[in-house]
């Protein structure tokens, strides 16, 4: 999933907002839309967060 995360085309200097539209944009329509994969969309998008969340600590820790 880290790789999706890289190929949503933010930085790290973004919003959390932002990271949750960008990877909006990367599910289908269909898979937007089905109220059964409300589950699998919430992790996802959770998962995009952590991942943000941890380029942004590096990025503190090394002052990059």
């Amino acid at each position: 999933m880290y790789g999706t995360y890289l190929r949503l085309n933010i930085t790290v200097h973004d919003s959390w907002r932002a990271v949750v539209r960008a990877a909006a944009r990367k599910l289908s329509r269909q898979a937007l839309r089905d109220p059964r994969c409300r589950i699998a969309r919430k992790r996802f998008y959770r998962e995009m967060l952590d991942y943000h969340r941890q380029e942004q600590e590096i990025v503190a820790t090394w002052r990059l």
